[in-house]
Formats: structure tokens, sequence, C-alpha cells
């Protein structure tokens, strides 16, 4: 059997596994972006390492390789004699420009964990562990006193956290060229979020934190077509859709306003059980390969967030449209023997417009990726490096513009199944 032959990938496998698992894992922060403090937090883009490359275009992309649980209907794509496993890391260092000053930050963490195999010769499926969102800004202000007072207080604002994703993906082919996709998604995690004010003419301190803490599942679906246009062009269609649900929550809020000098204090402590909505989505991608090495593909993406609430309080998000282009080019041929022709190379662009509104101004997004996939000895995996350069923000009406550029690593290992070893 192949397990007994492989037991240091059963090991780099249940290792890992155990790590991401475990609760402190996905809660480091994996954004320093002020914007992170409106909403549930910076959305994450669901992509592997393949994707992040491509700008995230992969509604229409298929490959024997690839586990994308954004559009689970392409798992049908899955080499019938092979289970990949993925585990990937992000890397990102941040400008961040407001006033004609800026401030540099770095952030790192786990991006990916998945695995994935052909069940029979029409289903596939995949598991994987993701971020949803991620929490991480620390804001200080001086404000000054209501009422025409000239006394002034420090105020300073700080979150963590995120939302995390465990989604177990299934693709169906239906016919030669049709496949359909189901994702069952659990979501879960704790965003917390604290203040603190201080007078600075007397010793009065106000202070609070509030956690939201969400557990609950839902569902999204995906569906692929493919078909043959030419004699050396194929194209294939791709969309996605996700409905509006709710998700469980309870939000604990811990207030303390407090007189130093006096040493008199008030304490409040509350907790409200709720819900918050995931918002109604949909996509649409296109893609046309050449001969198996050459794919060009484009998505757009849709996110209903205007019609969303958070408990029962309605909220300023806009709805969020993304575009995107990406390339992908195989330059191994299946007779290279040199090592820059045994290499995949990528190309990508996108432009977000945001799901949050600052001042009248949306927190737009636009970026540049591209990458390499390097083969390992023996077809055993394959290496996939991204990089991507983008501008998050403006700086109008005193707002903040984010300067990033993000490095993503994947280390995709491939494992042959159902093989019979010849002996001699």
């Amino acid at each position: 059997m192949w397990y007994r032959n492989n037991k240091n990938f059963i090991s780099a496998f249940i290792f890992v596994l155990v790590l991401l698992g475990s609760s402190s894992a996905f809660a480091q922060n994996n954004t320093s972006s002020p914007y992170s403090y409106y909403g549930l937090g910076e959305i994450s883009q669901p992509v592997n390492g393949k994707a992040a490359a491509l700008g995230g275009t992969n509604l229409a992309y298929r490959g024997g390789s690839n586990l994308n649980i954004n559009n689970p209907a392409s798992l049908t794509s899955l080499d019938s004699m092979k289970f990949v496993f993925n585990v990937g890391l992000t890397s990102k260092t941040s400008i961040m420009n407001q006033k004609g000053k800026s401030d540099t930050f770095h952030d790192n963490n786990f991006s990916e964990l998945s695995f994935g195999f052909r069940i029979s010769p029409s289903v596939a499926t995949a598991i994987a562990l993701v971020p949803y969102t991620n929490v991480g800004y620390d804001i200080a202000t001086k404000e000054q006193v209501a009422g025409g007072t000239n006394e002034f207080y420090q105020r300073s604002l700080s979150g963590t956290g995120g939302l995390n994703k465990f989604v177990w993906s299934t693709g169906v082919s239906l016919f030669k060229n049709l496949s359909l996709g189901v994702n069952g998604i659990f979501l879960f995690g704790n965003n917390t979020s604290n203040e603190n004010l201080t007078l600075e003419r007397s010793s009065y301190v106000y202070s609070s934190q509030q956690q939201l803490i969400s557990r609950g599942v839902y569902a999204s679906f995906g569906l692929q077509y493919g078909h043959q246009l030419l004699k050396d062009w194929e194209l294939t269609v791709g969309a996605n859709f996700q409905p509006k649900q709710g998700i469980s929550s309870k939000r604990k809020l811990y207030v303390t306003n407090y007189q130093s000098n006096l040493g008199d204090t008030v304490y409040k402590n509350t907790l409200d059980r709720g819900t918050f909505d995931v918002p109604l989505s949909y996509g649409f991608g296109v893609g046309m390969t050449k001969n198996k090495q050459l794919w060009l593909g484009a998505d757009y993406s849709h996110e209903q967030w205007s019609d969303t609430k958070i408990f029962t309080n309605s909220n300023n998000f806009v709805d969020r449209n993304r575009y995107s282009f990406g390339m992908n080019y195989i330059a191994n041929d299946g007779y290279a023997t040199k090592f820059l022709k045994k290499l995949t190379y990528r190309l990508g662009a996108f432009y977000d417009t945001g799901y949050i509104s600052v001042q009248n101004d949306r927190i737009k997004t636009r970026g540049l990726s591209f990458g390499l996939g390097i083969p390992m000895a023996k077809q055993k995996g394959m290496i996939n490096i991204a990089f991507e350069f983008g501008q998050m923000g403006t700086t109008s009406n005193d707002n903040i513009r984010e300067d990033y550029g993000k490095f993503t690593l994947e280390l995709s290992l491939f494992e042959r199944w159902f093989v019979k070893r010849k002996y001699q």
C-alpha cells in the first residue's frame, strides 16, 4: 500500500494539520491595515498559491493538481491517481501614508492548508482551512471635547483576531464537459476591539473591550463548462454563487470607567446573542487554453454587502466588485531538459472596489502579481511562489493609503495512489 512507503509524507501532514488546527495558529494577525477597524475586518481572497500569482483569477481554471475552493466544480479536473496536499504562508510589507508621513509594517501568517483527491471517475473532494477576514489595527488620535471647551482627550483604538473558514468541497462531473460543485463551510473566529479615552486635564479614563465570537455553517456552489473551440484552443467558463446567510454570534462588551485619583470605578459587562450576515455573492469567469500549455483567464465577482447586517444594526457597507485577469504558461512541453524550460510562469492583475466607505471615499485596492511554479524532483510536488504589489485606500480627506508588497509561498506535495509497484 502507498502509505507503507510514505511515512515521512504522513508525518509531515499530521504535524502541519495539528499546528494549523490549534487555536493559536490562525489567531495571528495577517494585517496591520487601519481599515480592518471597519465591518468584519479586511477580507482575504480565497486563493491558492497558483491563483495568488494570477491576480486571484481562478473561476474557470482547471488542473490536475489544482485545489480551488473558490469554484469547487474545478475539482473534477484532479488527477485520478494523485493525492494533493498544500500548505501556504504569506509575508506582507506595508507602507501607510497619511498627511505626508509614512510608517512601515510587516505581517506574516499561514494562508492555506488543504488536501484533495478523486473519489471516483466522476467525483472529487478537498478539505481546506483558510482565513476569511483579518483584524489588526492600532490607531491613536487627539480629539477635542464636545461643547466648545478647550479640553482634549487621547483616544486609542486597537483590534486583533479574524474569522477563518473550514471548507469541505466536492465536485461532480455530470457530463463530459459539465461539472458542478458545492462547498460546506464552517465559519469561526473571534474579533476583539479595544477603546481607551483619557482626558488630558483630569485622571478620568474610559476603557472598553468588545468581542465578536462567531460560529456558523453555510454553503456555496460552483459550475464549470468546457468546450473545444478550435484544434488547439479550449474554452472554459466558470461561475460560483453563495446565498445571503446569517452566522450565529455572541457579542461581549466589558466597560470600565474610573477616576484614578479618587479610586472610584464603574463596571459594565454585557452579553448579546445574534447574527451577522455573510453576503449574497456570485462570480463569473472565462478561460482559454492552448495546447494545454498557455492559459488566459478573466474573472468578475460581486458581493452584496449593502444588504447585510451585524446583529440588528444596518451598516454603511457598499457592494463589492472585483475584476481580475491572469495568464499561466507551462514552459515544459514534456521534453524539457533545461531548468527554465521546466518552470510554470504566471502573471495577473486585479481591481477591487472594496466593501467599506470612509468619509465618502470607497476603499479600493488595485494590484499586479507574478509568480513561478517550480517542480520538485521525481514529480513529487511543486513549489508555487507569488509576488503581489498593490495599493489600498487613498490619502484624500485625511484617509490612509497603503502601498504594499506581498510574498506567497505554497508547498504542494503529490502522492501517487493506486499504482502497483514492480519488483525484480
